[in-house]
């Protein structure tokens, strides 16, 4: 598993980093290659993120802006980065409300 994890980083960082030369092409879909290999690196190392947050503050308030406007599926992977909030995963979600029509 841990193999696994190692070498998902690696190709994480291989596509952040492909990601940015390719970002000053006339077609910038270097931005796209960055965030999936964001979100890969999130997914398999949010221990190395949390620190990114907690050492560049202008970093975790990015990070902040993003989860409120991503969807939820996506957020939740960020929020598990969260150096402020990382105790808070033990406890379950707020249930939703539903609006009354009157």
């Amino acid at each position: 598993m841990i193999v696994f994890r190692i070498a998902v980083s690696i190709f994480a960082l291989l596509l952040i980093g492909f990601g940015l030369v390719v970002t000053i092409s006339p077609i910038p879909f270097g931005f796209i290659i960055v965030a999936i290999g964001f979100l890969l690196f999130v997914a398999v190392s949010p221990g190395e993120v949390r620190w990114l947050r907690r050492r560049w503050r202008w970093f975790d308030k990015m990070m902040h802006r993003l989860e409120k406007r991503l969807p939820e599926w996506i957020a939740k992977r960020l929020r598990v980065s969260d150096y402020d909030h990382a105790e808070d995963e033990d406890e379950p979600p707020a249930p939703k409300r539903s609006r009354r029509r009157g």
